[in-house]
């Protein structure tokens, strides 16, 4: 099928993406990979007066390391994530979670700020980034503003950008030493799959073995990514147990709002949510 008329844009900078959004307003629709703009375009769902590439923007692109903080650009690939040095030095986690999404074509086109930005409750980096307790930086015309990611994902593909934002990173806090971390992706079908359930667990104990900090991040069980914030209070400053860990697995599983589909029914990825969060955290602490 061919793709509706449009006209193209490429521009180098942030600001300039941002002037041209409010140049196009609604008739423009912006891109990074490509790879959901695409389908969007063929099944005419969408039909713009211009595309704006922000691929060519080469501070989306970056990835960069300091002490406290893992920088990401938007319009990095998943490929490039999971085969990055810097990010497997202090989140392996999302290393594993862009490794899982999709197929190796997808992964070498599609980015993690579109995935992000498409605010898919089955995206495979987002909840490995929620546990990983990331914010999105943004900017649009008023300047730049820092959002939890806890708090972007507003319902079914929609996020708190607004009209005239773009997204420009992914922060993430280095961990402090000895945080563990399990990503975990569940599917009935095959591996390219999107997930039935997704869990993504971050952790610190202290010497006396209790769990300091706890955060849990769930992906297809929901409308949007999300945080088991009711699950994670269960556990913090408790010292796990089989029998503890149990309760902390329902507590997740009763905060789920998930859907059924062709792929599992509610109840089963109900169901699926308390045995992966069990057995992720039985992994990590018994």
């Amino acid at each position: 099928m061919s793709l509706p008329s449009f006209d193209y844009r490429a521009p180098e900078t942030v600001e300039k993406a941002i002037a041209l959004r409010q140049e196009y307003g609604d008739d423009a629709l912006l891109m990074a990979g490509g790879l959901v703009v695409m389908i969007l375009l063929r099944e005419r769902l969408v039909q713009p007066r211009t595309i704006i590439n922000l691929s060519e923007i080469s501070a989306l692109r970056r990835i960069d390391l300091s002490k406290k903080t893992l920088r990401i650009g938007a319009a990095v690939t998943h490929s490039e994530i999971t085969n990055s040095e810097q990010v497997r030095s202090v989140a392996p986690m999302l290393c594993e979670a862009c490794g899982r999404v999709g197929s190796p074509a997808i992964r070498n086109m599609g980015t993690l700020g579109g995935s992000i930005c498409h605010g898919d409750g089955a995206s495979d980096p987002a909840p490995a980034l929620l546990a990983l307790d990331a914010d999105a930086m943004v900017s649009g015309p008023s300047g730049q503003r820092r959002i939890p990611l806890k708090n972007f994902f507003r319902g079914v593909f929609s996020t708190e950008l607004e009209e005239d934002e773009l997204l420009t990173e992914l922060l993430v806090p280095v961990p402090a030493k000895g945080t563990q971390t399990r990503f975990m992706k569940y599917t009935s079908t095959s591996e390219e799959a999107f997930a039935t359930v997704t869990v993504a667990v971050s952790l610190l104990r202290k010497r006396s073995g209790k769990c300091a900090e706890v955060r849990i991040g769930l992906g297809s069980v929901a409308p949007i990514p999300m945080r088991a914030l009711e699950a994670e209070n269960l556990l913090r400053g408790k010292v796990a147990t089989k029998e503890l860990i149990a309760d902390v697995a329902s507590a997740a599983a009763l905060e789920a709002d998930p859907a059924s589909d062709a792929q599992a029914s509610e109840q089963y990825r109900r169901d699926m949510t308390a045995v992966w969060v069990r057995r992720v955290l039985e992994d990590m602490l018994l």
